[in-house]
């Protein structure tokens, strides 16, 4: 296990563990002040950027308001997961941002019960890029049932 300090805001610090492994296909998780990374990715430095970026909403919304918000609404979830992978896509080179805006597209689209498609999520996130308000033109989610 590796422990590693960022900080958020300049100021705000947020530690980060590295574990040998993490279920499934996570390679980073956010616990609210706190990140865990899969050891293959504790360098990756855009992966560190998304969860540094879910950090943010953690303490912007309050614990309780935002992982509530995160599992019973689809629209804030896919609002909160488009910031994050737009501030991944963002922290890559140019030559490593096509390939992995595939493989973010891929990974919204099967990995967060959206209920979108790899081609949605791509354009999703492509118009986040370019936008403050990426989900202006979506229509109201459904909470979860």
């Amino acid at each position: 296990m590796t422990l590693k300090f960022y900080s958020i805001w300049g100021w705000m610090p947020v530690l980060s563990v590295s574990v040998r492994r993490l279920p499934g296909r996570l390679v980073g998780a956010c616990l609210g002040p706190l990140i865990v990374l899969d050891r293959s990715h504790d360098d990756d430095w855009p992966t560190i950027v998304h969860e540094l970026e879910h950090c943010k909403q953690f303490w912007k919304r309050g614990a309780i308001v935002h992982f509530a918000l995160y599992y019973l609404s689809h629209r804030y979830r896919l609002s909160s997961e488009l910031d994050a992978y737009c501030a991944e896509l963002r922290a890559c080179t140019p030559a490593e941002r096509g390939p992995r805006l595939d493989d973010s597209a891929r990974a919204l689209a099967v990995g967060y019960g959206l209920s979108l498609d790899a081609a949605s999520c791509r354009r999703l996130l492509l118009a986040s890029l370019t936008s403050d308000q990426p989900l202006a033109g979506l229509p109201a989610a459904k909470p979860l049932a």
